[in-house]
């Protein structure tokens, strides 16, 4: 069950849990370190008058082509996996992300559609290294040499500051926004609603029905992470609002046909000035229950996580307390990143009864001379964890709450470190260089074991028009 999925998991702990965007455009590896923000106080914002409204995107439409975009990402993806007694595993991919983004028709309301190509080739990892090369039809690595297909494809309709679309998409929410820890990122397959109609305010919508996972070509069926039980269709509603740089709040809330529905909340405040010290809390939680068939179990499970931080200058140290108030493991869609829980980290820290505390710290390099520079490192531990209510339940999903013929329990810790460099300007400006070394130790009876985790990505993004 072990997840790397830093690029979500630092973003979150660093951004002290605000919700913000994971993904960058078309699959560039996101962003792991902590927004600018502004140091003056935000006075309370007056009701909403037309002034004040957004002004209508369909209104500045120039037309179908003469609006559109063609950017490319290139993409290095080297990892190196050793597990404790299950061997070890190495791959090294070149992917391409190449992405035609139309404008819209002019007009009351405007048409444009997208499609890409994405194309990897294997320089090195074959059967047993699962996605992180081409998967088989086993289900692991395959040795096919290289792949191509169309990653992205949609047709979208915009009126006003509002965009419908439908097709293969990288969707920008906390439900499902790509898991992006490989040579190319997943897409999933359905309508998107995005609106921007109310300052400060965006409102997201839609529905999936599959998934074109990580190492593979051809479109398959949704299912959860841990459970692994199919879901038919995924449903998703609701909002982000903010208030100057310092406010954050988001409501979500989702439908796992025959499987769960699930709530998600996230609140994050911030006071004071990074000259001096800024501080921000935040608060994310999660609400899952059982519906329909309960493929996967009488869920009925509360999670929660608290992170404070600090930030002077170039410096940001961060704590965090998360537990899950269940006897179930807080579980979320397969392919994404999916859980935004301040602990989400190499691993997850959620199963039954869990409680885990991180420590973080991240240093910006610009204030010392070298703008791009910049370096994080955490560490986490959990303890507390009790599947004896599900193992014992006689249910069709108990064997999943068994380690090594027990039910699952004991304590694990983690650390790990992310240096990264951005070119900050020029020819190759945005290209970026991320190392990772992830150490997690699991005790026996606990579901994620040992590991090392050794990782190179090098992303060079290219606007050819």
């Amino acid at each position: 069950m072990k997840k790397q999925k830093l690029s979500v998991a630092l973003s979150i702990l660093l951004f002290s849990g605000a919700m913000a965007s994971t993904v960058a455009a078309y699959g560039q590896e996101a962003d792991t370190d902590p927004p600018s923000r502004h140091t003056e106080a935000v006075p309370s914002s007056p009701p909403n008058t037309e002034a004040d409204a957004p002004v209508s995107n369909q209104a500045k439409a120039k037309g179908f082509i003469e609006d559109s975009h063609l950017n490319v990402l290139a993409r290095s993806f080297t990892e190196h996996d050793e597990f404790k007694g299950a061997g070890k595993k190495d791959a090294w991919v070149l992917g391409a992300q190449a992405v035609f983004e139309s404008g819209y028709t002019r007009g009351l309301i405007g048409l444009g559609a997208d499609v890409s190509l994405f194309g990897a080739f294997k320089l090195n990892g074959g059967e047993g290294a699962t996605n992180r090369v081409h998967v088989g039809t086993d289900g692991g690595g395959s040795n096919q040499l290289a792949w191509a297909y169309p990653g992205v494809w949609d047709v979208k309709a915009r009126a006003s500051n509002t965009v419908l679309k439908y097709g293969q998409q990288l969707f920008d929410n906390p439900f499902l926004v790509p898991h992006d820890n490989r040579a190319l990122p997943p897409t999933f397959r359905g309508f998107s609603l995005v609106s921007d109609e109310v300052k400060n305010l965006t409102l997201k919508a839609g529905t999936v029905d599959g998934v074109l996972a990580r190492g593979m070509t051809t479109v398959s069926g949704l299912k959860t992470e841990y459970g692994g039980k199919p879901i038919s269709q995924f449903t998703y509603f609701g909002g982000d609002w903010t208030r100057g740089d310092d406010t954050a709040v988001t409501l979500y809330g989702s439908v796992a046909n025959n499987v769960w529905q699930q709530y998600y909340l996230s609140a994050t405040q911030s006071i004071g000035d990074a000259k001096a010290v800024r501080w921000t809390g935040s608060l994310n939680y999660y609400y899952t229950g059982a519906i329909g068939d309960k493929r996967q179990g009488p869920i009925n499970n509360n999670a929660y996580s608290l992170a404070f931080a600090g930030t002077h200058g170039a410096h940001t140290l961060q704590f965090a307390f998360q537990q899950i108030l269940g006897d179930q493991m807080f579980d979320y869609v397969h392919e994404t990143g999916g859980d935004y829980l301040s602990n989400s980290l190499d691993v997850d820290y959620n199963q039954p009864r869990e409680k885990s505390v991180s420590l973080s710290y991240s240093l910006n390099m610009k204030d010392y001379g070298v703008p791009g520079l910049k370096i994080t490192m955490w560490t986490a531990y959990g303890w507390g964890a009790d599947g004896s209510a599900m193992a014992n339940s006689g249910t069709a999903n108990a064997g999943s709450y068994m380690v090594n013929g027990q039910p699952l329990h004991g304590s694990h810790y983690e650390f790990g470190i992310i240096p990264g460099y951005t070119v900050p300007d020029g020819k190759f400006k945005n290209t970026s260089i991320k190392f990772y070394y992830m150490h997690h130790h699991g005790s026996e009876f606990y579901p994620d074991g040992t590991s090392n985790v050794y990782r190179l990505m090098v992303n060079m993004p290219f606007n050819v028009f």
